[in-house]
């Protein structure tokens, strides 16, 4: 077998671009408010980056659900199923509606709490508050965005999501300047403007999908039949068992990146605003990857579903080789484009726009090392449920190792911005470790479509013959999709 498979890394590549172009919109939607309110200063664009910190907690935990019906949904497709891809997102949107119901209420009253653990400055609280209370109940929309989303792709079907976010990414743009600034009967806004134009974007983004869904009899449309397996047990347990782990872990991981932004906000306030600048640039970096690590987790995905489990070891090594030196040429070519990426800032102070450019230097030669973790954990170990490791790994190399050391630095060493950003890489060279080794194990390599007997992998699965019995069967010729 050839070491490396370059026929799974060009099909990767028309299964990636749009789903990178796709996560590069969302991650500019976010950034997109940052910069639109940099005019105001500091103070504003603080508190829109701590604010959507606060919700980028959540909405990542909601997106380890949604990752989870799609490596099901992945699987079924792999194995013939397509009837049990609905009730796998017709469950999943369950979960989220009722896991978001108390955090969103809860916001109303802990919004300035929130805040005030991330700054001491009061016009960043009251501002991040308002925000807050805006854009809060669009995580509705976004639970439904994220499930029919990893759904479709787990189909091969990536340009429809894409088609969806970028118009809805322009609807904000549009939006984000009349609401900010004001005119047309409306008073200038400012940050409340901002939220307004997030959450009335995904709004639209929903009732698009849905009608576009319906209209087309896609496939992924639920059905009236297909509501009754909220009352299979079976198919209950297999979910929360898949869902649960992956869910904690996005949700330790992502209060691990809020506690770094609650570091960098205890060391003042152009600090925050700094890395409020920098976030959204280190995940338009990552975006353009994420669609590659999802481009493994689906044929990998497949691969196991269809018991292929030679074809699924081929492919993941291949992406284990080729994401680290892509994503570390493509990181020094940022370095050298820095001026055009800072240019939306000119109009932060000086003083904000240097520290910040400093800062960027270690993201751009080290972001390699978090696309190749990215793309180890959610392209290989979670496509085949391998969940329970990951979420020890995100845990030991977040909690245990990275934020202490951060802590250090930043208030017993006192050292400046820089070097504390530098030390909070710790946690990605310790989980690049436990990742690679794992992943070199082969032990997540499990088809999770058929009842587990005895212990799954490669070598119990090969020669094993696998009777699917199912209402429906779909195959990628006849999926009826919509691309």
């Amino acid at each position: 077998m050839p070491r490396f498979n370059m026929q799974a890394l060009q099909r990767s590549f028309k299964l990636a671009w749009p789903i990178s172009l796709q996560n590069v919109l969302v991650t500019l939607l976010s950034m997109i408010d940052v910069i639109m309110v940099s005019h105001l200063g500091d103070a504003a664009v603080a508190s829109v980056g701590l604010g959507n910190r606060i919700m980028f907690v959540v909405m990542i935990i909601i997106l380890g659900l949604a990752w989870g019906v799609g490596i099901l949904s992945a699987q079924y497709f792999g194995a013939g199923q397509k009837r049990r891809i609905r009730q796998a997102i017709i469950m999943g949107l369950t979960v989220a509606m009722v896991a978001l119901l108390p955090i969103i209420f809860a916001t109303y009253f802990v919004a300035d709490d929130a805040m005030a653990l991330g700054s001491q400055d009061s016009n960043v609280i009251n501002l991040g508050e308002a925000y807050l209370w805006i854009t809060m109940p669009s995580l509705f929309f976004v639970a439904i965005i994220f499930v029919f989303e990893n759904a479709l792709r787990a189909l091969n079907q990536v340009k429809l999501p894409m088609v969806f976010s970028a118009v809805a990414i322009a609807l904000n743009i549009v939006l984000n300047y009349w609401l900010i600034n004001g005119g047309v009967g409306i008073a200038a806004l400012g940050v409340e403007g901002a939220a307004w134009a997030t959450t009335i974007s995904r709004c639209f983004h929903v009732l698009f999908l849905l009608y576009i869904l319906a209209k087309t009899k896609h496939i992924l449309y639920p059905r009236i039949k297909d509501f009754i397996v909220l009352n299979n047990k079976a198919e209950w347990f297999k979910l929360v068992k898949l869902v649960w782990p992956m869910m904690f872990s996005f949700g330790i991981w992502s209060l691990g990146t809020f506690a770094y932004q609650l570091i960098y906000g205890r060391m003042g306030t152009q600090e925050l605003a700094v890395m409020s600048m920098l976030t959204p640039i280190e995940g338009l970096f990552l975006s353009l990857f994420f669609g590659f690590a999802s481009a493994c987790s689906i044929m990998v995905g497949q691969n196991l579903g269809a018991n292929k489990f030679d074809e699924a070891w081929a492919t993941a090594r291949t992406f284990a080789i080729a994401a680290p030196f892509a994503a570390f040429a493509f990181g020094l070519a940022m370095l050298m484009i820095q001026d055009i990426l800072f240019l939306p800032f000119a109009a932060l102070p000086i003083e904000t726009q240097q520290m910040a450019k400093n800062v960027f230097v270690i993201i751009a030669l080290s972001a390699w090392i978090k696309v190749i973790n990215m793309t180890l954990a959610m392209g290989m170990l979670r496509a085949g449920g391998d969940n329970q490791f990951c979420l020890f790994t995100d845990t030991f190399g977040l909690w245990v190792v990275s934020l202490p050391l951060t802590y250090y630095a930043a208030f017993h060493l006192q050292w400046p911005l820089f070097y504390v950003a530098l030390v909070a890489y710790s946690e990605e060279i310790c989980k690049a470790f436990l990742f690679g080794w794992r992943v070199a194990s082969k032990k997540w390599m499990r088809n999770l479509t058929i009842p587990k007997e005895g212990k799954e992998g490669k070598e119990g699965k090969e020669g094993k013959e696998v009777t699917k019995k199912t209402e429906e069967t779909v195959t990628p010729s006849n999926t009826n999709s919509y691309k």
